[in-house]
């Protein structure tokens, strides 16, 4: 399978991704040729939609909406965790972890 070809995630800039299905937002779906997506069906067996979804994620990495929706999720862990403090919250952690993944230091 090639990837943007056969298969791939859904462009968020496209005008028919407000009304696509959550699974067809998140999971590879099928490609009829060079970035045109299938209109729609959907992967029938759950190991390949995971595997093209993996694949997926991995060439084309995060969109900028998946980056918005992670940084949101990470703000609402951290105002959760209120008893804790904040360098030992499970969010910052997380954080930490990810920007230093990136080859970055948080102060």
């Amino acid at each position: 399978r090639i990837h943007r070809v056969h298969y791939g995630l859904l462009d968020e800039a496209e005008e028919s991704w407000q009304h696509e299905s959550r699974t067809r937002r998140h999971l590879a779906v099928p490609f009829v040729g060079k970035d045109v997506p299938s209109e729609t069906s959907q992967f029938s067996h759950p190991d390949i939609q995971i595997g093209c979804t993996w694949l997926a994620y991995r060439f084309d990495g995060l969109r900028d909406g998946d980056f918005v929706r992670a940084l949101a999720c990470l703000c609402r862990l951290q105002r959760s965790e209120t008893q804790t403090a904040p360098r030992q919250r499970r969010a910052n952690r997380l954080y930490t972890a990810w920007v230093t993944a990136a080859s970055g230091h948080v102060r």
